[in-house]
């Protein structure tokens, strides 16, 4: 680990950023709930690549 670097002992999962925007008040779109829910279980790089995808056909339209 980095010298500085705190180590909290718990993730940042879907729950707990869905929690965390509700009390900032942002909720996702429709579209982006789908998006996030096809991707799930894929690592990061393929869900980004998912996200671009549905940003992409939004754009042609």
């Amino acid at each position: 680990m980095p010298r500085g670097t705190i180590k909290s002992g718990w993730t940042l999962t879907s729950t707990r950023g869905e929690k965390i925007s509700a009390v900032e008040g942002m909720k996702l779109t429709p579209r982006m709930a789908t998006a996030l829910a096809e991707s799930r279980g894929k690592t990061g790089d393929e869900r980004r690549t998912l996200v671009k995808e549905q940003l992409a056909k939004t754009k042609r339209k």
